[in-house]
């Protein structure tokens, strides 16, 4: 799976209504000003504080700029770190589907058996829930995208995805979690997750 370049999801004619020019405009001002040595933090201030562009569009044209000028990976944190998120529509209730994620029995049949190929001896602890809503995991540090020192949670969240129909009832599942130490682990950690959902899909 590959994560698509800010570029290619915010078209240049939106940046132009929202910004009055085009990103190819910002960037040769951001070159000018030396900012491929100045930190994500400066970038965006500047835009907002002497261009006076919007903070949101301040930020996407920051995260653009860093990607094109190659200061930033796709998918990159201005700390340097990647997110993992992976969601599926599933063919239950919210509620359905948060009992197979938050007991640990139930969590097994369709988690378990993978978890060695990413390096997670054991099972993955609930350390939070909100009934029928969410359930967050406690994330190895030494399994991929584990980082030591640093605490990872993965989150499950469960939203009805027809809200109001009769019968039929369905889920969207979310899986998210954030610091994930280098590109390289972000693709299996994907792939891994789309397999474990589509496992969830196939016990309601």
């Amino acid at each position: 799976m590959v994560t698509r370049r800010s570029t290619q999801t915010v078209g240049d004619d939106a940046v132009v209504a929202a910004t009055g020019q085009p990103r190819a405009a910002w960037f040769e001002l951001l070159d000018a000003q030396g900012a491929t040595g100045w930190t994500h933090t400066r970038i965006a201030t500047w835009l907002v504080e002497e261009q006076g562009v919007d903070a949101w569009w301040a930020q996407s044209l920051t995260v653009s700029y860093e990607q094109e000028r190659g200061m930033r990976e796709p998918g990159q944190r201005a700390d340097g770190t990647f997110d993992v998120s992976v969601s599926r529509t599933v063919d239950a209730t919210p509620a359905a589907v948060y009992a197979l994620v938050s007991d640990d029995a139930a969590r097994a049949a369709w988690l378990a058996p993978a978890l060695a190929e990413v390096g997670v001896a054991g099972d993955l602890d609930v350390v939070g829930r909100t009934i029928d809503r969410s359930v967050r995991l406690r994330w190895p540090t030494e399994a991929v995208g584990g980082a030591t020192g640093r605490a990872r949670r993965v989150l499950l969240t469960f939203d009805a995805a027809n809200p109001g129909v009769a019968g039929g009832a369905r889920t969207r599942v979310a899986v998210s979690y954030s610091g994930v130490p280098t590109v390289d682990e972000v693709a299996p950690l994907k792939e891994f997750w789309k397999g474990r959902l589509d496992a969830l899909a196939a016990l309601v």
